[in-house]
């Protein structure tokens, strides 16, 4: 990179991301002081005590025994950061610091067995592949990087890379593992065979020999990792991003240098940034499910749209070229992706089928509604216990959250943040579904019973059911029924035999304020959430039904946590047996059960069999009909005060001039 080039991109930087500048600038700063704080967007596992070194660096130092630490630190991304801090300012401070570290770094840690649970996880290995190439670029003129040094560098770097492309382990294939170390293994390769400064020809060889290796590598892992709806199998945004990230990265460094790539490769990442862009939440994060932080997905998005040159994937991304992009693609990115046009997505309702997730939205503003429902794989490690989840945005504000991550240190908080109770799920008798015996490990792990996903009008249903509770005779399934946006019925039923502890967990948004109702109150059984922008009012259709609430952990990034309402809903029940709660963005509405009855015989049905609710909101008032039996024999043709109709889910807006039932599930 000359310096005129930095000296552009600089400009540009300081003008539309001043706020990163300065970050970046800190960021150098801190590591030109031994101080580390990890708090990138996009770092894995983010710090929020800073870590001061008064002697020399110690490459394996472990703060209060979270190994996540030593790992994050030697990914050495902050040495980004400084060479950032050195194209923006010219302070050789930054470039003396960076040679200081990396021989540091260099000599002190040989490849041992020892180290390569350590520093040379071949993980770690990986990821410092892409980013030593990237930092060197800052300062390959600096005086302080002569041939001596940049020799240094080169033969580091064909440490990692031999270490890289003799790692070959089934594990690779499957994990997200395997893509961030070979993304690694390509930038290396790329580099090696075609940097000048870092020529011999033996140096070239290899590196054509990694690039080719990695490229194969990355294909197969590719294929078995990524669904067919784009989401990577591990089931966590957090971990899927990674996984596009390092493969836009090789598309990004495969456009640098001309080295062509599979069109296999191009396809996933384009299927993985578009499942980014229809799962994204109102405000332009991901979902926090799984081991997940609430991160921007523009920084994704951004980059990806430039480098498939998608007018979908622009509509998502950042109104200019990000910062790291800026730096990372050059002046002629920064022109060219202000130019590309960008398209809106015309579908408010997606249901991304493989993974077992859908996404109901009122448009595509930050202002928007929002309903994200799960019911797919657990996924690998990473997975949390969330089948049957729910995350809910109201006019852009989170109502519904999950509650994160935190920790990878195995304990009570780490399985609590894992758990279904952790998740907006029902239950059956207070038990867990799945039992966490480790950080990373479970034990009966519980099969999806698939999951269906209906609109019709106003009206769509997700249905979605598990297994998890077969061993005590117990099949759950949840049903939600969206009236518009802004109306969600949750019905969830559980079948079986005798009597069973029922319940829902919901667990509400820490910005705002939230109220339980009791029975004996006028409103009715229930809660209500007043935000900073807006409110949400829950009714729990269930007579003698009990709720409570307690402030429980919610974790936004790792290494941060805060408290939020976790409310639970539950009964005990002669099964089969259904809790019903309705939630609204409006606090004048209500909701109430209706008798359904058989119009053929003048029946009125049991609750175990079929029940109504009427529910009202402004001028309109809607009666849902949910038969909890087969459609069939007595159970055919029911309703309730003079709407009838033939469906186990069904609903007529009452006040229109010819109401009819509508069925969306027969």
């Amino acid at each position: 990179m000359t310096g005129e080039v930095m000296k552009e991109q600089a400009g540009y930087c300081k003008s539309r991301w001043a706020d990163q500048c300065s970050h970046s600038i800190q960021t150098a700063e801190d590591v030109l002081n031994r101080k580390f704080l990890f708090d990138l967007p996009w770092d894995m596992e983010q710090t929020t005590e800073p870590v001061i070194f008064t002697d020399q660096i110690d490459w394996q130092y472990m703060p209060g025994g979270d190994p996540e630490f030593i790992y994050q630190f030697n990914r050495h991304r902050y040495w980004i950061c400084m060479g950032q801090a050195y194209a923006l300012t010219g302070n050789e401070a930054y470039a003396a610091c960076f040679k200081e570290q990396l021989l540091s770094w260099i000599s002190e840690n040989p490849i041992t067995e020892s180290t390569k649970k350590t520093t040379w996880r071949t993980i770690e290995a990986g990821i410092r592949g892409e980013n030593w190439c990237k930092a060197i670029e800052y300062f390959e003129s600096s005086p302080h990087m002569g041939d001596e040094e940049k020799q240094a560098f080169i033969k580091g770097l064909l440490l990692h890379g031999e270490y890289l492309f003799n790692c070959r382990v089934p594990f690779s294939d499957k994990s997200n593992w395997g893509v961030l170390e070979n993304h690694g293994l390509f930038c290396i390769g790329a580099f090696l065979s075609k940097k000048e400064w870092a020529i011999e020809e033996s140096s070239r060889k290899k590196g054509a020999l990694y690039i080719e290796e990695a490229l194969k590598r990355l294909k197969r892992e590719l294929a078995i990792q990524v669904m067919d709806d784009g989401v990577h199998w591990e089931q966590s945004p957090m971990y899927h991003n990674e996984v596009l990230r390092c493969i836009l990265e090789v598309l990004r460094v495969a456009e640098l240098y001309e080295i062509p790539v599979a069109e296999d490769i191009e396809k996933a990442a384009r299927a993985m940034a578009m499942a980014d862009l229809l799962w994204s939440k109102p405000d332009h994060t991901q979902p926090a499910n799984g081991d997940s932080d609430r991160t921007d997905l523009r920084d994704v998005l951004t980059p990806a749209a430039w480098l498939l040159k998608d007018p979908l994937l622009r509509f998502g991304g950042y109104d200019c070229l990000d910062f790291e992009s800026a730096w990372e693609m050059g002046m002629e990115a920064v022109i060219g992706y202000e130019q590309m046009t960008k398209e809106t997505p015309q579908n408010e309702l997606v249901s991304l089928e493989a993974s077992g997730q859908a996404v109901l939205r009122s448009g595509w503003d930050q202002k928007a509604d929002y309903l994200h429902f799960m019911c797919g794989s657990l996924g690998g490690g990473h997975g949390h216990f969330g089948k049957l989840h729910l995350d809910l945005s109201y006019e852009g504000e989170d109502v519904l959250i999950d509650t994160g991550r935190y920790t990878y240190v195995d304990g009570t908080l780490r399985r609590t943040l894992k758990s279904a109770k952790a998740h907006n799920v029902p239950m059956a008798d207070d038990r867990e579904y799945t039992e966490c015996t480790g950080s990373w490990n479970v034990r009966n792990a519980a099969a999806y019973a698939g999951m269906r996903v209906v609109q019709k009008g106003q009206y769509t249903l997700f249905e979605g059911a598990h297994l998890g509770y077969m061993d005590a005779g117990v099949y759950v399934c949840r049903k939600v029924l969206s009236i518009g946006t802004k109306i969600q019925i949750i019905a969830d039923s559980f079948y079986g035999f005798g009597e069973h502890v029922c319940s829902q967990h919901f667990h509400l948004n820490p910005a705002g304020q939230t109220t339980l109702t009791k029975e004996d109150q006028a409103s009715g059984l229930g809660f209500s959430y007043q935000g900073i922008k807006t409110g949400a009012k829950a009714f729990v259709l269930m007579p003698g039904a009990e709720i409570s609430m307690e402030q429980g952990p919610v974790s936004f990034h790792y290494n941060q946590l805060t408290e939020c309402p976790w409310i639970c809903i539950r009964k005990k029940m002669a099964l089969p047996g259904t809790l019903i709660t309705v939630i609204f963005n409006d606090n004048t509405a209500d909701a109430s059960l209706v008798p359904v009855t058989v119009p053929v015989t003048g029946e009125v049905l049991k609750d175990q069999d079929a029940q109504a609710l009427r529910i009202r909101m402004g001028d309109h008032s809607y009666l849902a009909v949910f038969n909890h039996r087969e459609t069939g024999a007595d159970m055919e043709y029911i309703g309730a005060d003079g709407h009838y109709g033939l469906g186990r889910v069904m609903i007529c807006e009452e006040n229109q001039p010819e109401p009819e039932m509508t069925v969306l599930s027969w």
